[in-house]
């Protein structure tokens, strides 16, 4: 294995290990700060499982953008190709989540938790395998990827704060969606 192959390795778990981590802590952030409509944005503000996709989103962004870049790579390659990953997480979230629920009838907190860790290892570990690839070298795939990451921000952005009528958005224990009234 090479210096390079193996300094994206480490970089991409330590970007698995800091979005399990600071996810985590975001699931509580909003009602911790009172409700504050800006932070709705990054931080959970229902149970919908869209409020959770956020949970691994905004701190694999976070970690791109503020951890150090293996030898030899830009920050807008390492975006580029963390782009894809962080939509193959949510995919995986969705898909893992619907999926044990419909089969059990109910969801089970552990399992919750271990689809959350194992969708951002799965996404992670795609991010890691396109850098090492060199796919985002190229300026198209980097344009690509910049877009799906932007169409990402906007999506989290815009659903957060004008939710849909789709069961996604909507908070199964009360029905609501959207950020809670006081």
């Amino acid at each position: 294995m090479s210096s390079r192959t193996r300094s994206i390795l480490i970089f991409e778990l330590g970007g698995a290990a800091f979005m399990v981590a600071v996810g985590s802590a975001m699931h509580f952030l909003f009602e911790l700060a009172g409700g504050w409509p800006p932070l709705a944005l990054i931080a959970a503000v229902n149970e919908s499982i869209w409020e959770h996709l956020k949970l691994a989103f905004w701190p694999g962004l976070f970690w791109v953008g503020a951890a150090p870049l293996p030898a030899g790579l830009r920050r807008r390659e390492v975006l580029a190709a963390k782009a894809p990953g962080l939509l193959l997480t949510a995919v995986l979230i969705v898909a893992v989540f619907t999926t044990y629920v419909t089969i059990l009838g109910h969801n089970l907190l552990a399992l919750d938790i271990g689809t959350f860790v194992f969708a951002i290892v799965i996404g992670q570990a795609l991010s890691g395998f396109l850098l090492i690839g060199g796919v985002f070298q190229r300026r198209a795939f980097i344009r690509a990827g910049l877009g799906l990451l932007g169409l990402q921000i906007i999506a989290y952005g815009l659903f957060t704060y004008i939710p849909p009528n789709h069961w996604l958005f909507i908070e199964a224990s009360s029905g609501l969606r959207g950020i809670p009234v006081p």
